[in-house]
């Protein structure tokens, strides 16, 4: 069955004329014809005298129609072309409106203009809808409507020329009678010259009027003359004009219904080898997804049989702890048997207290000791065993103190920078040393530094065997304590914010296994969770790795909101329990912070850290840097004061370093190791 489209096409017809398609084309996709000799096909155009049927008839082939519009009249009227096949169903062909323009009348009135042929392409399968498409040329139309308004013009020149001879001959008919009455004025002009003898001048100049007027009049008729001579001439080439026009637009359509034809020839050529170029790339595309679906699915099936060897394992290993289950059942059970009979064999302690072994040893209840055994002393010695314990202890602390040296501060080097100046209240000379901080003013903080360099007796010759020290260290206002440890030189910086870095590596970062430490209480008072955040940053060089890095540790202290901080802190303690290796760096040391107060806890450790290499020279701290910020609107300040420095006893232990960590509490809450990248931001002067 055939199901078209219902395409809309709009025509254009000459007002009078019939206008006849030929040939309406039913073709298949493969350029076959469809034969339609079992299709019926009607038409009609409405206009207001009623309905006009339009002819449509089967051509001489099988597959072609012609239809023949009825002559209409100006205007413009809707049409629409039925197709009803062998099963009644009626189905709309294609519509649309035809306009009927006005024209002269035509050269031979039985004249019917063919336009070109309408192909429609059938589908392979029937059932699919079909498009119908017109083989003409829009440049015909125009062709066509360019002749017609040429034979319009050519109509009208020849009336403006019948309308123009029209004109002369009146003309010509007037100026003879005004030459009639000009003679009739020339002879009472003579007759009345006596008695007019004062208008002979005028009567004079009268006849000279006449005979220019007279001339006039004979021109105009010789030129009328002229033109009816040649009218028939000026007649009959409008009509050739209008011929030649006709001709030139029969050619027109001729020329470009070929041109159509040629161009519907490469286009249905061009459209095969599309369609035969698409249809590879579809073989083409789906062999390659076929490809892709195939390279997807093998390593699924490889996981899948994978999974299930996983599976198989897993329920071996089951079974295998089942067994194992059931013999440690076994055992446990022949334990309890075994310690059972162990319980009945051993010797049992009677009422008072003795008990007899194996052999006849007896063991009496009063032992003394708490428990021990009274080992005799030597003749003279105490007998009160808890003194011999306090004396031992006293011992191990005087060997400790024996291992610690005093660390002072070189006053006279000491340098200061920003809102930061030295103190002479609360100063000891080498001592202690306090700093006055500046008031912040109204828009911006008051920022200041103060380099200390450390000194004291480090009796030894190119090594020393520092394996830690304190500082003892205070502040009012927030601040940021730095120290360098360690072999190698060391850059101080000054007015730098309090993130900056206030000493780094020196010679640019040049290779060495120092270190540097610093301290920042940087942070008001958390009310939420009762204490204050700290941070820790250490910059150290490992050769595995190549180059600088820096670990930062956050820190947090939970004291009491009336433990201001950094005004509890009392020292910054350093120690480590040997020396690390120089490749890995594993962490030996650890950093701990002592408050003072009322605080429950006031040793806290606060970082874990590489250490010294090995043997280290001078003191092993050299500098310390404070950097204080104050908020305030008053003064403020930071103290400082000796220090300790503590030696390895023999075979490189350092009890200090066990004792600290098993009373401090660690307050590390998060650590991060970065490449280094420097920080140096300038404190912006307001």
């Amino acid at each position: 069955m055939l199901n078209f489209l219902g395409m809309t096409r709009h025509l254009s017809t000459t007002a009078g004329y019939a206008k006849r398609i030929g040939w309406l084309l039913f073709e298949d996709v493969t350029q076959s014809p469809f034969p339609v000799t079992g299709v019926s096909f009607t038409g009609v155009v409405k206009t207001e005298q009623g309905d006009l049927p339009v002819v449509i008839e089967h051509g001489e082939q099988e597959h072609c129609l012609e239809l023949t519009f009825p002559a209409l009249p100006v205007g413009r009227w809707p049409y629409a072309i039925h197709a009803q096949d062998e099963s009644g169903e009626d189905l709309r062909l294609f519509s649309g409106y035809i306009g009927a323009v006005d024209s002269v009348a035509p050269v031979e009135s039985s004249t019917v203009y063919d336009i070109p042929a309408m192909g429609i392409t059938i589908p392979v399968e029937a059932s699919k809808t079909i498009k119908a498409q017109w083989l003409s040329n829009t440049a015909s139309i125009i062709a066509a409507q360019q002749a017609q308004q040429n034979a319009n013009t050519s109509s009208t020149n020849a009336e403006t020329a019948s309308q123009a001879a029209k004109t002369a001959t009146d003309a010509a008919a007037t100026a003879a009678g005004r030459a009639e009455e000009a003679e009739g004025y020339a002879g009472s002009a003579w007759a009345s010259k006596n008695a007019a003898a004062d208008s002979a001048t005028a009567a004079s100049t009268s006849a000279t009027n006449a005979a220019r007027d007279a001339k006039s009049a004979n021109d105009a008729k010789t030129s009328v003359e002229s033109l009816a001579a040649t009218w028939p001439e000026t007649v009959n080439t409008g009509k050739q004009q209008i011929i030649e026009a006709r001709n030139e637009a029969v050619t027109a359509i001729q020329d470009k219904q070929a041109d159509s034809v040629l161009a519907v020839g490469r286009a249905s050529q061009t459209a095969q080898q599309n369609i035969a170029s698409a249809q590879a790339d579809a073989v083409a595309a789906v062999q390659e997804a076929g490809k892709e679906a195939q390279g997807t699915i093998t390593p699924l099936v490889q996981r899948a049989e994978t999974a299930k060897e996983d599976i198989d394992q897993a329920e071996r290993r089951i079974n295998t702890a089942a067994t194992n289950a059931a013999t440690s059942a076994t055992n446990a059970a022949n334990s309890a048997t075994a310690a059972q009979q162990a319980l009945a064999a051993m010797p049992q302690v009677d009422a008072s207290g003795n008990m007899t072994l194996a052999g006849g040893l007896t063991a009496a209840g009063a032992i003394n000791a708490n428990g021990g055994v009274n080992i005799p002393l030597a003749v003279g010695a105490p007998t009160d065993t808890g003194a011999v314990n306090r004396f031992y202890t006293s011992g191990l602390a005087g060997a400790v103190s024996a291992l610690v040296q005093p660390i002072y501060l070189n006053s006279s080097s000491i340098t200061v920078a920003g809102s930061i100046s030295k103190s002479s209240k609360g100063t000891l000379a080498g001592l202690t040393q306090r700093f006055s901080v500046g008031a912040a003013s109204a828009d911006s903080n008051a920022y200041g530094s103060a380099v200390i360099p450390l000194t004291g007796p480090n009796g030894q010759f190119n090594y020393s065997s520092v394996c830690g020290f304190s500082l003892a260290v205070n502040a009012t206002a927030f601040a940021k304590f730095t120290f360098g440890i360690g072999r190698g030189s060391k850059t101080n910086r000054t007015g730098l914010t309090m993130d900056s870095y206030s000493m780094i590596p020196g010679n640019e970062l040049a290779v060495n296994h120092g270190e540097i430490i610093d301290v920042t209480i940087n942070t008001p008072y958390d009310t939420v969770r009762k204490g204050y955040e700290i941070r820790v940053r250490e910059i150290f060089y490992v050769s595995s790795v190549g180059h600088w890095q820096v670990k930062t540790t956050t820190v947090f202290l939970p004291v009491g909101h009336n433990e201001l901080m950094p005004n509890g802190l009392n020292r910054l303690i350093y120690m480590q329990s040997g020396p690390p290796s120089t490749a890995v760096r594993e962490e030996k040391a650890a950093l701990y912070m002592e408050l003072g107060g009322g605080s429950t806890n006031t040793l806290f450790k606060i970082a874990s850290l590489r250490g010294f290499i090995a043997f280290e020279a001078g003191t092993g701290v050299s500098t310390l840097i404070i950097d204080a910020r104050n908020e305030k609107t008053y003064a403020l300040s930071a103290d400082a004061g000796t220090g300790t420095r503590h030696l390895y006893a023999n075979g490189l232990t350092n009890p200090t370093y066990h004792a600290l960590e098993a009373m401090a509490i660690n307050a590390i809450e998060s650590e991060e190791t970065a490449d280094f990248v420097d920080i140096n931001t300038p404190i912006e002067e307001s």
